[in-house]
């Protein structure tokens, strides 16, 4: 009798130890999804001066540039995007996936661009300015940006393009030695109120 006990009690204790694993294994398999956060739009934008490179043709060898794309930070795809720059074109944009900043390509350059980009030869000041806007509600703080570069041309600057230094006027002031004058060369440099990283 008491070995029919302890069999008993083996059989009582391995059935309650399969019984509590099973319930483990089945409140770990059915906890709850954890969903990706809301897509959120960045608008991203820069002006910048172009020099060419060898091999391409003389109308590029001096250009400016000014572009503006969206960025999706956020967790979800954002579907019928519209990228608008400011008194200028809109461009419409069936999605942005997340951690994707929209690029397009150009059939007629033959090459990817930025939704919005525009370009000119030689270098002048000025700027850009636009918003991307989602059907779904989401951080509007990062929609809206302006962008602008600035040239200056010290007294005894050199009239070609040869003198022309493209840069942050930031690292010019610190290589002048931080005396915030006007650089002895021609120079341009931006500044910008949005993020001007163009990332992936």
């Amino acid at each position: 009798m008491n070995a029919q006990k302890m069999a008993a009690l083996k059989k009582a204790g391995v059935a309650t130890l399969a019984a509590a694993g099973l319930a483990a294994g089945t409140m770990v398999g059915t906890a709850p999804a954890q969903a990706a956060g809301p897509g959120d739009l960045q608008i991203r934008g820069s002006v910048k001066c172009v020099f060419g490179q060898w091999g391409q043709p003389w109308n590029q060898l001096w250009y400016m540039k000014r572009s503006l794309t969206v960025k999706n930070i956020g967790g979800t795809t954002i579907r019928d995007v519209t990228l608008t720059e400011i008194n200028g074109r809109s461009v419409h944009i069936d999605e942005v996936k997340p951690g994707k900043t929209v690029m397009v390509y150009n059939k007629a350059a033959k090459r990817w661009q930025y939704p919005i980009e525009t370009r000119w030869t030689g270098c002048v000041p000025s700027s850009i300015s636009g918003y991307a806007i989602g059907p779904v509600i989401e951080n509007l703080s990062n929609n809206l940006g302006a962008w602008r570069n600035e040239v200056t041309i010290g007294k005894n600057a050199p009239s070609t393009p040869s003198g022309i230094r493209a840069g942050n006027l930031e690292e010019q002031v610190e290589q002048n030695g931080g005396t915030g004058g006007t650089p002895l060369r021609p120079s341009t440099g931006s500044s910008s109120f949005g993020s001007s990283d163009f990332g992936s």
